[in-house]
């Protein structure tokens, strides 16, 4: 018999770390995708020749499912033109496993969407220094996170932090 774990608050180093709170106390399972399912460097895990990337990890309940790439090895002063390439590799290793997760869900003849609708499904970014995005000033910016969310219907989130309910 296996012995479950409900976790109610994480130990957080918070330089390094995406803190999980469990407000309702439900199971939260976390499945380590980069280096865990997917052997760490392999590019290729699909096996068709296309190069693809992957988010480091999924959490996920029974009503949210969490897609969480770490970005949290940038200095706090580096470039902002480093932060956002960092920022849009991130969103590309997330989009494409996600996509990978609905394909591979669909040869088996499911829908992601029975298990969640796309508006609990997060896409998490975690950078310890975030690149200053001005929503007003940046057209090539918001153009990458509306292609994006044109492309999975999901929007991309940048926090260190999330609590499930």
């Amino acid at each position: 018999m296996s012995k479950r774990t409900f976790l109610i608050d994480t130990d957080v180093n918070q330089d390094k770390s995406l803190k999980i709170t469990n407000g309702g106390r439900n199971e939260i399972i976390h499945i380590c995708i980069d280096g865990g399912i997917i052997k760490h460097g392999l590019e290729d895990y699909v096996g068709d020749g296309v190069p693809r990337g992957r988010c480091d990890c999924m959490i996920f309940d029974n009503n949210k499912l969490l897609l969480v790439e770490f970005k949290m090895d940038v200095e706090p002063l580096t470039k902002d033109k480093t932060l956002w390439k960092n920022f849009s590799h991130a969103m590309k290793q997330i989009k494409d496993f996600f996509l990978y997760l609905k394909a591979s869900l669909k040869q088996e003849g499911k829908d992601l969407s029975t298990f969640y609708s796309n508006d609990n499904i997060i896409p998490i970014i975690c950078m310890k220094y975030g690149p200053n995005i001005h929503p007003k000033r940046n057209v090539q910016r918001n153009n990458e996170k509306e292609k994006f969310r044109e492309e999975t219907q999901l929007k991309i989130q940048s926090i260190c932090e999330y609590e499930f309910l």
